[in-house]
């Protein structure tokens, strides 16, 4: 049986993709989806000054900082904070990337027809996390879609495929 890991995003790119990869593979390959969230910047909460102590702030994708993700480094009565209401925030902040990243290849392989997906959510370096994934999963092939882009966005945004592409050591299908 191959086993197929079909990379997506949340484009209709990433539905193409897929049903290209389920054509060619068919119903007898076993199917891997992955999606990549992107990588929260951190910045130090400037009020948190008043304590005295800065704490990171992770920003949303919007760029509004989420209260429900910031938490000062030193609890406010002094005291640790293992197994309080904030530590469980903070853990369920910190999967909310992962959490998203499973939703969308959920959605594209439903949209794709995938049959018996295995769905994955990763968090990081686009092209690195795909190919730990395939590492991971056994895949014998990735199958990660391409698209023409302008020249603006190749100067501030590097090829997710083109690097997939450099850094692979099993085989990589680029579905266009």
């Amino acid at each position: 049986m191959t086993h197929v890991l079909i990379a997506v995003d949340d484009s209709e790119s990433g539905i193409k993709t897929a049903r290209i990869a389920h054509g060619l593979f068919g119903d007898s390959a076993s199917y891997i989806v992955v999606n990549v969230a992107d990588q929260l910047p951190i910045m130090w909460g400037a009020d948190s000054l008043e304590w005295g102590v800065g704490y990171p702030v992770v920003m949303g994708p919007s760029g509004v900082v989420d209260p429900a993700v910031v938490r000062p480094a030193v609890p406010d009565d002094g005291t640790p904070g293992e197994g309080t209401d904030e530590d469980t925030a903070m853990a369920e902040a910190d999967n909310a990337p992962i959490d998203a990243a499973i939703e969308v290849a959920r959605g594209v392989a439903a949209q794709a027809d995938i049959p018996n997906p295995q769905v994955v959510g990763e968090v990081g370096d686009p092209a690195t996390a795909i190919i730990t994934a395939a590492h991971h999963h056994k895949a014998d092939v990735i199958v990660i879609g391409s698209h023409d882009r302008g020249w603006f966005s190749k100067l501030f945004s590097p090829s997710v495929t083109g690097a997939v592409i450099r850094e692979a050591d099993i085989p990589v299908l680029i579905a266009r």
